[in-house]
């Protein structure tokens, strides 16, 4: 009796519905769904990578980008804990350094599963402590060196540049990236203005210094000191563009969208299929040490013509056809 029992509690309805539920895969973004050039890329390239194989799929956003107190952070942080306890996933990718700081660190070295897949992250891993036994990734290294020479190539005559960003946690760690760098051209200064009012300051203060701007991330910039507003990249770069007209290169995804000259980003889109790859065979039964943490190395020159014709510069066209983004 005890044997058919179990016999049929084995093959009851619930037991056979939970057996035959695909694995499940959960995407915690740290900024908003919406984001261009940015999340929805991301998402295109896990979903790519996800194609055709068995699977659910759910996202979370963490919205971390236009709500950027500590509180809602956390909050958010806890959120996507809580989502992970219900949901129950083999595996969790986790995109963007938010994402790892108020998130994923807090699983780093449990057995698994689920397994944790990290994209997007400017930080060194080590400090959400990264790799390890149940989480693997990729990083995010921005082509600081390509961009400049390709800004170069542009305007040969640039040797001194000031780098600006705004400041969170994805820039610091840019910030701190360039210095190790052998760059090509003189960094005057590094700097991260909080409001609209600092941006002007600071460029006040070096522009007769500088033959050009590097700008990273510049989303989080306050409207000023009480109103914390997010001003818009486009008016910050109009503003560099129409009054103090010196050529811009851009290290970040939106650059020549936002009116930058010239860049060459990193694939958003790259990160995204990454970790979908990683995580498409971990769901096939490889463990999170079999895989090399790294960069990837696919990215994407950008170009402003109307921006170049704004500041009178001619580009040539062998870079033009070689540009992946062209705002016209």
């Amino acid at each position: 009796m005890l044997v058919v029992l179990m016999a049929v509690s084995f093959f009851s309805p619930r037991a056979a519905a939970q057996a035959d539920t695909p694995p499940r895969v959960l995407v915690v973004h740290s900024y908003h769904e919406g984001q261009q050039e940015h999340v929805v890329d991301m998402t295109e390239g896990i979903e790519e990578a996800l194609a055709g194989i068995d699977r659910e799929l759910r996202y979370f956003h963490m919205d971390t980008k236009r709500n950027t107190s500590e509180v809602w952070k956390r909050q958010a942080g806890q959120r996507a804990k809580e989502i992970l306890a219900e949901y129950r996933p083999q595996v969790v990718i986790a995109m963007d350094d938010n994402a790892q700081q108020y998130f994923t660190k807090d699983y780093a070295g449990q057995p698994g599963p689920p397994w944790f897949v990290f994209s997007g992250v400017n930080n060194d891993p080590a400090e959400y402590g990264f790799p390890a036994a149940n989480v693997t990734g990729v990083l995010e290294r921005p082509n600081v060196m390509e961009s400049i020479e390709l800004l170069r190539k542009i305007r040969p005559e640039v040797k001194r540049l000031l780098i600006l960003a705004d400041k969170s946690e994805t820039t610091d760690p840019l910030i701190a990236y360039c210095k190790t760098l052998h760059l090509p051209v003189t960094v005057v200064a590094y700097d991260q203005p909080l409001t609209l009012a600092a941006w002007k300051a600071v460029l006040d203060r070096y522009h007769q210094q500088i033959d050009a701007v590097g700008l990273y991330v510049i989303r989080t910039i306050a409207r000023s000191a009480t109103d914390p507003t997010k001003v818009p990249e486009e008016e910050l770069v109009r503003l560099l563009n129409e009054h103090y007209r010196l050529p811009t290169v851009g290290f970040y995804d939106s650059a020549a969208e936002s009116g930058v000259l010239c860049a060459v980003s990193v694939s958003m889109k790259e990160q995204g299929r990454a970790a979908g790859l990683i995580a498409r065979e971990l769901l096939a039964g490889k463990r999170p040490g079999d895989f090399v943490v790294k960069p990837t190395d696919h990215g994407r020159i950008q170009l402003n013509l109307r921006t170049a014709e704004q500041l009178g510069i001619q580009i040539p066209y062998h870079i033009i056809k070689r540009a992946e983004v062209v705002i016209r």
